[in-house]
């Protein structure tokens, strides 16, 4: 498995153009095959780790190159797929200056808000830490995976501690999503 080109959610191999999955312009995704990333989006986006392991599965077996029964696919899967991109707990960093009038304390305030009503409710938020240097301020949370972080992005929309807390937010420096290669 180590030496093909792999999707980066379900880990099918992808040895031909048409395995590859399309970004919203029509072009081919290097990353997602065209199973789980057709059109510039996920298939399924709020699908867990576990959900993509149980479906992946009779495919595994079906094709009885690496695993013959479930159990043994069960076990090739849940150990491959999360080195996988979309699977591997993902440090979101967002630097921004605050709108002009807005004070740290204000805004401070905002941020423990939008801790204690969403955030640290939302599935697969590991951890949060609040930053400030010269005026910029970065934000850098821990998600269990990239889906988790989309996810809370696109929910957050609808929550009014995070209209408040973005409100104050004036220049995006930096809107980023790493994957998390090693924690200590």
């Amino acid at each position: 498995m180590q030496n093909e080109i792999h999707c980066q959610s379900c880990g099918m191999p992808m040895t031909e153009d048409s395995h590859f999955g399309k970004n919203t312009d029509g072009s081919k995704n290097e990353d997602y095959c065209a199973h789980c990333y057709p059109n510039g989006a996920f298939t399924n986006p709020s699908e867990t780790m576990e959900e993509m392991i149980e479906s992946c599965i009779p495919f595994i077996v079906e094709d009885g190159v690496f695993a013959s029964d479930n159990e043994s696919a069960r076990k090739l899967l849940t150990e491959f797929l999360p080195t996988l991109k979309r699977w591997k707990k993902q440090g979101m960093i967002i630097s921004f200056k605050l709108k002009d009038g807005v004070s740290a304390e204000d805004f401070l305030i905002a941020s423990d808000e939008i801790q204690e009503s969403y955030l640290s409710k939302c599935k697969g938020f590991i951890s949060r830490q609040l930053m400030i240097i010269d005026g910029v301020w970065t934000d850098w949370v821990i998600w269990e995976t990239m889906a988790d972080a989309n996810n809370s992005m696109e929910q957050s929309m609808e929550n009014e501690s995070s209209k408040k807390f973005t409100s104050l937010i004036g220049e995006i420096l930096e809107y980023n999503l790493y994957p998390i290669e090693r924690a200590y």
